[in-house]
C-alpha cells in the first residue's frame, strides 16, 4: 500500500475529528520526564487486512463501517492505534496524575488482551466491521488490565513492573491506589460509549470477579490445604475473567452469532487460565528471565498449581520445615523423623511441575477445539499457532 496507510481510495481524505481520540495523536505531544522505552513489544502474531469501501474514508474515523477483506492493515498497526487511543484517553488536568498515567501506559507490555479483542473481532469476514468501535473496545479492556496491575503491585509490595520501577515504588502506595482507580474510571467511560451496552455490563461483572479472586488469593496465602478446585476458581476470577471479556468484547463488536461469541469467550477463559498457570510454573521454578520480575509466590505464600501438586506428594513431610528449615544438608524431614535429601525433594518438585504443565497444555488444547466452529482463515490459523506455541514441552 502507498505511504497513506490511513485512507482507502484514490485520494486522501482529511476526516473531521469526532471525539474518538484516535486522530489526535498528530496534534498532541506526550511529554514524560525520564527515559521511556519506545520499542514495540513482541506481538503474538502479525496479520494484514484491507478495508474496501465505495467512498473515501479514514479507517480511524469514528463510526466507520467497511467490509473487511484480507491484506492491508497489520495487527501491529492496529495495536499502535489502540496504544495511541489509550495515551490520548489520559486527559486529566492534574499534572501528577497525568505523569503517573502516562508513565505506566507507555510501558504497556505484550498487549495480549487487546490483541485477543482485535483477533476475535476480525476472525470472520462477515457483515460490516466498525473498526473505530473495535479499537475502543480493545483500549477499554487494556486500561482495565492496567488498573488491576497497579493494584496488584500495591498488594504484592512489588517494586518492579515490566522491568521498570512500579508506580508504588516511584510515587508511593497512596498515589498508586488512586491511579488504579483512575484507570478503572477511564476504562468504564470508554466502554460506556460502545454501541453494545452488554460489554459494559460484562466488564462490571468482571471487575467484581477480579476483586473476589484477589480476596480468595489473600485467604489462601500459606494455606497448604488449598486444593486444585480452589485454585482454579481463584485464577478464573482473578485472571481468566478478563481474557474472556477481551474475546467477548471483540466478538460482540463484530456482531457474531451468540453461539460463536460464547465459544470465543470460553476460549479466552481457558487461555487465561493456561496463561496464569504457565506464569505460576515459571515462578515456581524461579525463572526470573522469562518472568521479567523476581519470583515471589513462595515468599508471599501464594498457593499455585505446581505447589499444590508438590504438597500432595510430600504429605508426610513437615511443610514448614520443608520451606524454612535446612540443617546440615537435611531439607525437612518425614513424619517418622527420617531425613529427606535435597535430591529427593528436587525430584518431587520436577514431578509437580510436569503435572502442572499437563494441566496447562490440556487447557490450551481445549482452547484450540473451541475454534473448530470457525471456517479456515488467516487470523484463525495465527490464533491456532499462538496457542500451539504456548504449549510447554517437558
Amino acid at each position: 500500500m502507498n505511504a497513506d496507510r490511513h485512507s482507502v481510495g484514490r485520494t486522501a481524505h482529511k476526516p473531521q475529528h469526532r471525539g474518538n481520540g484516535l486522530d489526535r495523536s498528530e496534534q498532541q505531544q506526550v511529554e514524560l520526564k525520564g527515559k521511556v522505552s519506545s520499542a514495540s513489544p513482541k506481538q503474538f502474531f502479525t496479520l494484514k487486512y484491507k478495508f474496501k469501501a465505495r467512498r473515501e474514508v479514514d479507517v480511524l474515523s469514528e463510526g466507520l463501517t467497511a467490509p473487511l477483506m484480507a491484506e492491508t492493515l497489520d495487527m501491529e498497526f492496529m495495536l499502535e492505534k489502540v496504544r495511541h487511543y489509550i495515551l490520548n484517553s489520559m486527559d486529566t488536568r492534574d499534572n501528577m496524575l497525568r505523569e503517573m498515567a502516562l508513565y505506566f501506559a507507555t510501558n504497556q507490555g505484550k498487549m495480549l488482551r487487546p490483541t485477543l479483542t482485535l483477533a476475535c473481532g476480525l476472525i470472520e469476514n462477515m457483515g460490516r466491521i466498525d473498526i473505530g468501535e473495535l479499537y475502543r473496545a480493545a483500549a477499554g479492556v487494556e486500561i482495565l488490565h492496567m488498573s488491576a496491575l497497579v493494584h496488584d503491585d500495591i498488594l504484592d509490595r512489588a517494586n518492579i513492573r515490566r522491568g521498570q520501577p512500579s508506580i508504588n515504588a516511584l510515587y508511593g502506595k497512596d498515589n498508586a491506589l488512586l491511579l488504579g482507580d483512575y484507570f478503572y474510571s477511564r476504562a468504564l467511560h470508554i466502554m460506556s460509549d460502545l454501541s453494545h451496552i452488554c460489554i459494559l455490563r460484562k466488564a462490571l461483572k468482571v471487575i467484581a470477579r477480579m476483586v473476589e479472586g484477589e480476596i480468595k488469593q489473600q485467604q489462601q496465602a500459606f494455606d497448604f490445604s488449598t486444593d486444585i478446585k480452589d485454585y482454579i476458581v481463584m485464577i478464573t476470577y482473578k485472571t481468566a475473567s478478563l481474557t474472556s471479556l477481551s474475546c467477548f468484547a471483540g466478538a460482540r463488536t463484530a456482531n457474531l452469532p451468540d453461539e460463536k461469541i460464547r465459544l470465543l469467550a470460553k476460549m479466552g477463559q481457558d487461555f487465561g487460565k493456561a496463561y496464569q498457570i504457565r506464569d505460576d510454573i515459571l515462578d515456581f521454578l524461579g525463572d526470573e528471565e522469562h518472568l521479567k520480575k523476581p519470583p515471589s509466590d513462595l515468599a508471599q505464600g501464594t498457593i499455585t498449581l505446581p505447589m499444590i501438586f508438590f504438597i500432595k506428594m510430600i504429605k508426610a513431610i513437615d511443610i514448614e520445615e520443608v520451606y524454612l528449615g535446612e540443617e546440615e544438608g537435611k531439607y525437612g524431614k518425614l513424619g517418622n523423623n527420617r531425613p529427606i535429601s535435597m535430591s529427593h525433594l528436587l525430584h518431587l518438585k520436577n514431578e509437580a511441575v510436569k503435572k502442572a504443565v499437563d494441566y496447562c497444555n490440556h487447557l490450551l488444547i481445549r482452547s484450540t477445539k473451541r475454534l473448530d466452529i470457525f471456517p479456515p482463515c488467516e487470523i484463525k490459523q495465527k490464533m491456532l499457532e499462538t496457542l500451539e506455541k504456548m504449549h510447554i514441552i517437558t
